[in-house]
């Protein structure tokens, strides 16, 4: 595995939107910041309009209409190209969490509860402060730039002190960015401490209701979900109290200047009429305002930068599967190490064309490790796994075990896992296994239920075998795939697989003592020291 970093920012989103909606959100973010213009310069304007001029009058009403019309027309285009915009990102944003999630190593970082906490959770705090965010603060930006200039070209001095002291405002989101930043790490990691527990909650409900614990797992669950939402509202008062600063300086910033223009209007200083104060007031709100809503966009974009680097781990093992002709397995000088325990050292193994050897051993030993090491899931601390006179690969082997992985469709699903076969092929195979007569009329179409529920254990391992059968793999690893089967189907199972011309290696507490000796099976018994 090869991992890379996804950082959600400015540059992503740029990558991910096609420029024709980059272009038309700028553009519009333009034509829609001109409702405090034209508030404030009507305002101003009618002070010095005169009224016996009835065509001025009415080319000025109409001009004022028009302005508003493209302006409004242009908001309701921004939200629209806005949303589609969220919408292309959220699509690329959930793939990359749950691309991430599926390319984990480790199994207990990549738990269906983790899965469902990111793609809904996380991306759903990545969208409503980050992505939407971000899109109004570049309309903000615009109503700013457009407000300031129009500020300024209305009376130079007053319309400085009024843009200079807007930028009051921008203090408190400097003053908290900090502490908005740890308030929502911890949220995230109360909240995923909460899916978590509800998952482990349902897992065991049965075991929980057999030994009479329920109020103490629901204790558990009160705490942790208590944590979460006081994290939560920490992490909203914080935000809160950052944008309430922030309007008390946006007061300060709108009623000095006004103080200041009146004055200038008594002494008659600066060319300042009440017109002016009226236009600059106006139109300075919106100044204001826009900064406002930069500090408050840019408090929600700040509280998300811890959960918006996402780890990308690019799989390289299972595009590389075995070439025909490749019939031998050796592990050489094995072992294997959890942390500073060692589980078991000096593993040798060759097997060639279609060996089949059992290895049992006491509990805890680490059988089922040693098949994932020979599968490719794992690494061994030292030693090589050699599958054709090359490392092993994820593609190599098909691991069947006591619950085989089958999912919601029919049994042509199931089998070609969606790639392109053919009747005929998945028929052949469903032959072998004996699978053919015992799924209806049409097996290929037998509909298979979530987990495949309405099978029996052994019917859905002999789907399994077939999936790899139907692959031409030839090294097939079983892990206590009888454990759950009664005596009369675990020896069906067997037979069918010792009469198959594959390599195997069979994981197994309990063995069929007669198949073993009919069909010269051989057996190894894994200790700490190795295989005897």
């Amino acid at each position: 595995m090869n991992e890379k970093k996804i950082q959600i920012n400015l540059r992503w989103v740029l990558s991910v939107l096609p420029v024709r909606f980059t272009i038309a959100i700028i553009v519009l973010s333009i034509t829609s910041s001109f409702e405090g213009v034209i508030n404030g310069y009507v305002m101003g304007q009618m002070t010095n309009i005169a009224f016996n001029n009835f065509a001025g009058v009415g080319t000025f009403v109409l001009l004022v209409l028009a302005a508003y019309l493209i302006t409004y027309v242009s908001a309701y285009l921004f939200l629209l190209t806005n949303q589609k915009a969220i919408q292309i990102l959220n699509q690329k944003l959930k793939f990359a969490f749950f691309a991430s999630s599926f390319y984990q190593e480790n199994q207990a970082d990549s738990n269906s509860s983790d899965v469902i906490n990111n793609v809904t959770n996380i991306s759903n705090q990545i969208q409503g402060h980050y992505f939407q965010p971000l899109f109004y603060l570049i309309q903000a930006i615009m109503t700013v730039i457009s407000t300031t200039f129009v500020v300024l070209e209305t009376n130079l001095l007053l319309g400085m002190i009024y843009v200079l002291l807007s930028a009051l405002s921008m203090i408190p989101n400097q003053l908290g960015k900090k502490q908005m930043n740890q308030k929502t790490d911890n949220w995230s990691q109360s909240n995923s401490s909460l899916v978590t527990i509800m998952k482990d909650i349902f897992e065991g409900k049965n075991e929980i209701r057999k030994f009479d614990v329920k109020n103490l797992f629901f204790k558990k669950f009160s705490n942790s979900l208590n944590t979460e939402e006081e994290n939560y509202f920490q992490l909203n008062k914080v935000q809160f109290t950052v944008q309430f600063c922030a309007w008390v300086c946006a007061v300060l910033a709108n009623v000095i200047p006004m103080g200041i223009g009146l004055l200038m209007v008594v002494n008659h200083f600066g060319g300042v009429e009440i017109g002016t104060i009226v236009t600059l007031t106006l139109t300075a709100d919106h100044v204001l305002g826009g900064v406002r809503e930069i500090v408050g966009y840019q408090t929600q974009i700040s509280s998300t930068k811890s959960i918006r680097d996402i780890g990308i781990e690019e799989d390289k093992n299972s595009v590389q599967a075995s070439k025909v002709g490749e019939n031998s397995l050796t592990l050489k000088d094995m072992a294997f190490d959890r942390g500073d325990k060692e589980i078991f050292q000096n593993v040798n193994l060759q097997l060639k064309n279609s060996d089949k050897v059992i290895i049992n051993g006491d509990s805890g030993v680490g059988k089922s490790t040693l098949l994932n090491i020979i599968s490719g899931q794992l690494k061994p601390t030292k030693g090589k796994v050699e599958f054709g006179n090359r490392s092993i690969s994820l593609g190599d082997s098909i691991l069947v075990s006591q619950k085989s992985w089958l999912f919601a469709g029919n049994v042509a699903d199931n089998l070609s896992l969606y790639e392109n076969f053919s009747d005929e092929e998945m028929e052949e195979v469903l032959k072998k296994v004996h699978l053919w007569d015992e799924l209806g009329d049409k097996p290929l179409q037998f509909k298979i239920e979530s987990e495949g529920s309405n099978l029996s254990g052994g019917q859905a391992q002999r789907l399994t075998i077939a999936r790899g059968l139907l692959r031409h793999k030839r090294l097939f690893l079983l892990d206590e795939i009888t454990s759950s089967l009664d005596k009369e189907n675990s020896h069906a199972i067997r037979k069918l697989i010792y009469t198959l011309p594959i390599m195997t290696v069979e994981v197994a507490h309990n063995i069929d003592a007669e198949l073993v000796k009919q069909y010269g099976i051989e057996i190894r018994k894994l200790t700490k020291n190795g295989l005897s």
